[in-house]
């Protein structure tokens, strides 16, 4: 990963690719986050209906039956 240095002809950590780790994980961060945002509403009720659920089932039992 040395994309940083390619492109602007500078190394700002030395070469070691810690800058682009950096900006890599933000930006995964921020989709990650983006999308618990965007889920927030559903997820907790479907926890919450799936833990029910499961907690119904006898030993063996499968949901697609």
């Amino acid at each position: 990963m040395d994309f940083i240095e390619r492109w602007l002809h500078i190394a700002p950590d030395a070469g070691n690719g810690a800058s682009e780790l950096l900006i890599v994980a933000g930006v995964v961060l921020t989709i990650l986050s983006v999308l618990v945002v965007a889920l927030r509403d559903n997820l907790p009720g479907n926890l919450i209906e799936y833990l029910e659920q499961l907690g119904k089932r006898e030993r063996g039992d499968r949901f697609d039956n």
